[in-house]
């Protein structure tokens, strides 16, 4: 593809790079544009770094959300070694998953375990019919095994569940993912990087698209053959700005996280995620840490405007101040201490928070929330400006290869 401009990728996060490189390999020149110094510096590196699997969105009845969420798992690796090679099957997973029921739980342990039998037959259908596929390297011929309670009490306090089940899910350490990224885009000479550049407005002037925005530097303005709005938390607002209307029920909040150093006798545990409800992960990483984080005492911020408060800023670019580490550490591994024994003799080194977009008006305790269905995501085009909601992070390479073929098909047009 030849232009005398660019392509203007908005939003340097896991979803913005993977399209820059992408389309960087398809032969375009792009200009990448990010209001952080470095790529990859807020939710892309503050989440806990699920490749989701579908297991978790049991109560969309429908299933088009694990079946979403499926896909993205399956690409993952496979995209991301076409632009990183092939060091990403070296990035180490942690411990598999445990899914943990929680005696509140929204659905039932033999509820989920029809939810996860499905699940299990659509991968196993999808891993047959393409055989490039993988899950982080793997093929497993089966994703969930329910435990016995006996076997729940060797890690757990087994009297406050109602059932557990063993999965093949695991994590990423998102920074060590970032930083293979922001390699990538760094290297690739068709890849032009713009840091500390925050995007207002993007409009069509004729046959171009005109970005305009602040920096470090003061007022900027870019044009640009096409744009691909790749940012997270300031997406609808810039598709407002191209006289998108906003979708329905958008909805940011802050989540807190903790990144601890484990104990010894800690360090081979499992992972888990308690189900279904206002609950929360514990990621075990094989370097010895652990990613910790419980919603009714991390969760602190709720916004329904299109754009999140600035004062979440400081948080989702880690600043935040010792004061509240301190307290909101000690609340977190409190909180997962009562059901995971040992988890408050961890010793943290990191308190953050990112940002999570999503549509829903109530919680994900309510059975009604539109919080338990992630499918209105993925790319939408308007002659040649492409919004990406990405969902979730294990999406964003799958996404990727979307967002370039629209841009492609937009220039061929």
């Amino acid at each position: 593809m030849s232009s005398r401009l660019p392509i203007a990728v908005l939003g340097a996060g896991i979803q913005g790079c993977c399209v820059a490189l992408e389309l960087a390999r398809r032969g375009c020149r792009v200009v990448l544009v990010d209001q952080d110094d470095q790529p990859m510096n807020r939710t892309s590196v503050r989440n806990e770094g699920k490749i989701h699997l579908g297991l978790v969105y049991a109560h969309d009845p429908l299933g088009h959300t694990a079946d979403l969420m499926l896909r993205g798992a399956l690409h993952f690796f496979p995209l991301l070694s076409r632009w990183l090679g092939e060091a990403v099957y070296r990035l180490p997973p942690s411990t598999p998953f445990l899914y943990l029921v929680a005696e509140d739980s929204l659905l039932k342990p033999d509820e989920l375990e029809q939810h996860y039998h499905q699940v299990e037959t659509i991968c196993r259908g999808m891993l047959d019919e393409d055989r490039t596929l993988n899950y982080l390297g793997l093929r497993p011929d089966r994703l969930v095994q329910r435990l016995p309670n006996d076997e729940l009490a060797r890690h757990f306090r087994a009297s406050c569940l109602l059932g557990g089940f063993a999965t093949e899910e695991r994590a990423l350490n998102t920074l060590e993912v970032a930083q293979h990224i922001r390699q990538a885009v760094h290297n690739h000479p068709a890849i032009t990087f713009l840091p500390s550049h925050a995007v207002r407005s993007v409009s069509r002037c004729g046959d171009v698209f005109r970005v305009e925005g602040e920096g470090s530097d003061g007022v900027w303005a870019l044009e640009a053959e096409q744009v691909v709005n790749a940012t997270w938390a300031n997406r609808q607002a810039l598709d407002q700005s191209m006289g998108i209307e906003p979708e329905p029920g958008v909805l940011h909040r802050l989540k807190y996280r903790v990144l601890a150093h484990l104990p010894p006798r800690l360090r081979s545990g499992p992972s888990v995620t308690m189900v279904i409800g206002r609950y929360g992960d514990v990621v075990i990483r094989p370097d010895g840490t652990v990613y910790l984080s419980w919603y009714p005492v991390a969760m602190k911020g709720w916004s329904h405007d299109l754009q999140p408060p600035a004062a979440w800023n400081e948080a989702a670019t880690g600043k935040v101040s010792p004061e509240l580490a301190v307290e909101i550490a000690r609340e977190i591994m409190n909180a997962i201490d009562a059901w995971y024994p040992g988890m408050a003799e961890v010793t943290p080194y990191q308190v953050d928070a990112g940002v999570i977009c999503a549509y829903g008006t109530t919680d994900v305790d309510d059975q009604s929330s539109g919080l338990h269905n992630r499918t209105r995501i993925g790319v939408r085009s308007f002659d040649g400006y492409h919004s990406v909601s990405t969902g979730k992070y294990t999406c964003a390479p799958w996404f990727a290869v979307e967002a370039a073929e629209a841009v492609l098909a937009g220039a061929s047009s």
